[in-house]
């Protein structure tokens, strides 16, 4: 019997065009009333996630940086593991030779040794050009305005950064494709880190050991679930880890190939409500 039911966001739980969908909405009440537990699993922050299930006064635990952290409903944080930073050095270091836009997301805040405009500009553009999104939707008051891209600050002194009281979540860095392939084959010779994509034009980078289905194999432990009490559904090769650790695994039809590879079963995109397509076929086994 499934307990717990654990799910992506981006190309997953949100439509472009309607966010978390009435009938995505729909299935997530149902898990509730039967007291099935909902968990979001996101390469997003905290501030990115909760700012889009306040909106349907929502609220679960979530993994956040695509395993760094696992947070409660009131976003405290339960589990963590960060980067080692002297391996950001030299992650950043592939970003800067390449002239590849990126951000840190730290403990703290957002940060880059790039101008932060010129940072914030580009996401726009990649946003507007992959996505269709409106440059409003960024500005004060607009559905985008808690991206990283709006808060971000300008190193000047690298070492001195990393002295902080911080800790690093992630780097990600954005892209042409070609530009990005290139990146991931430097990162390939820097140990103890982990590297993924959500999309051809991204990587997010982490510690090697922080990814969704490793930090949830942790979550149930203390829960005391088993693997076969647990669903999960995501599209994206960040979410791959989530596949090889939880047999109870569904795709929307929008995922990348290898995830639709390695899912129990395929249902429809995230502009179909495929999420909601998932939990009704679970909950009829």
């Amino acid at each position: 019997m499934i307990k717990m039911v654990v799910s992506d966001m981006d190309g997953t739980l949100l439509s472009r065009k309607v966010g978390i969908s009435s009938g995505n909405l729909e299935a997530i009440r149902e898990l509730e009333q039967r007291g099935i537990e909902f968990v979001i699993a996101s390469g997003r922050d905290y501030k990115g996630v909760y700012s889009i299930l306040d909106d349907y006064h929502l609220r679960c635990e979530a993994i956040l940086g695509n395993g760094s952290q696992y947070v409660d409903r009131d976003g405290n944080i339960l589990m963590s593991c960060y980067m080692d930073k002297a391996v950001v050095k030299a992650v950043v270091k592939v970003f800067s030779d390449r002239r590849i836009p990126y951000m840190i997301f730290a403990t703290d805040g957002f940060y880059t040794e790039y101008e932060p405009s010129f940072v914030r500009e580009r996401f726009i553009d990649r946003s507007r050009i992959k996505f269709g999104t409106a440059g409003e939707a960024f500005e004060e008051g607009g559905k985008q305005k808690y991206m990283p891209c709006n808060h971000l600050q300008k190193i000047d002194d690298f070492d001195q950064f990393l002295g902080g009281d911080l800790e690093i979540i992630k780097v990600e860095g954005f892209s042409g494709e070609q530009e990005i392939q290139e990146a991931k084959n430097d990162l390939k010779q820097i140990p103890g880190i982990s590297f993924l994509s959500s999309f051809d034009d991204n990587v997010e980078v982490t510690d090697q050991k922080a990814q969704k289905g490793y930090i949830l194999e942790k979550v149930i432990a203390m829960r005391g679930l088993s693997r076969d009490e647990v669903m999960v559904i995501g599209d994206g090769m960040n979410d791959i880890s989530l596949f090889e650790c939880f047999p109870n695994s569904y795709a929307p039809s929008n995922a990348c190939e290898k995830i639709k590879e390695l899912a129990g079963t395929v249902v429809g995109s995230n502009e179909d409500d495929g999420f909601a397509q998932a939990v009704r076929k679970m909950l009829s086994l």
